[in-house]
């Protein structure tokens, strides 16, 4: 399967982007949150519609989760035509944030692991939605850059490498869906051919066995330089390098 494509002809509705963008300016400029990974992202901020317990006030409510720990947030309410297109998903949604990238902000690179996973091997997806973009965002997943167009309906699998940057001098806005890959989504996709159901079947298989490796490395990484930092070793270490303090 290819790591993205464009749904949107397929799909039985089409976004009204600038209905969308007046939905969007209702929005106080206090109530948007910042991503709760700081040292990810810059610039990066979000509306969320769809959060673990309809939490609104805190960046963790942007969290993964399982599917049936997210709930419709007040915002939602507000804001009717955002409303209509999600009644428009005949499935499961997860979490569902409005994103906004700043001029000159970006997101580090880096792949999507466990709960956060967006990828069709695991029936779970996350789709954009551009209301507002310029040619000067660049998204590169997998090393191929990508321009999603405005009113477009894209699945990526970011369970590869992928970042994102707003080198233009407008914002970005996405409206973007985490959603159960149920039978009613899966017929908007191509139909998988025996080597990607070979695919989906190794990346169950061995991502989840590379995330946890991954964890492990953290995990002992993060142990051993707070034991090393400040302690004895490390000072004799640097008087033998000539260092000082």
């Amino acid at each position: 399967m290819i790591p993205w494509i464009n749904i949107a002809d397929k799909f039985p509705v089409r976004f009204d982007t600038q209905r969308m963008l007046d939905e969007i300016a209702q929005i106080e400029d206090g109530v948007w949150l910042e991503h709760y990974d700081v040292t990810l992202s810059r610039g990066w901020k979000a509306i969320p519609l769809i959060s673990l317990d309809g939490r609104l006030g805190d960046p963790e409510a942007q969290r993964p989760g399982t599917l049936d720990q997210f709930k419709p947030t007040v915002m939602l309410e507000k804001m009717p035509y955002f409303r209509e297109i999600l009644d428009a998903f005949k499935c499961t949604k997860g979490r569902v944030r409005i994103l906004k990238l700043a001029p000159g902000a970006g997101i580090g690179e880096h792949r999507d692991v466990g709960l956060e996973v967006a990828n069709l091997a695991f029936n779970r997806v996350r789709l954009h939605i551009p209301v507002k973009t310029n040619p000067q965002v660049v998204f590169v997943v997998k090393g191929e850059r990508i321009h999603m167009q405005e009113g477009g309906l894209y699945y990526v699998n970011f369970s590869h490498l992928h970042h994102v940057r707003n080198d233009g001098p407008t914002e970005r806005l996405h409206l973007v869906i985490d959603a159960e890959a149920n039978d009613w989504l899966w017929q908007f996709f191509p139909k998988p051919t025996i080597v990607d159901r070979v695919g989906f079947l190794a990346q169950r298989t061995f991502l989840p066995m590379f995330w946890k490796m991954r964890r492990m490395h953290t995990v002992a990484m993060t142990w051993a330089w707070r034991n090393w930092n400040g302690s004895a070793p490390q000072h004799v270490w640097r008087l033998l390098k000539g260092q000082r303090g």
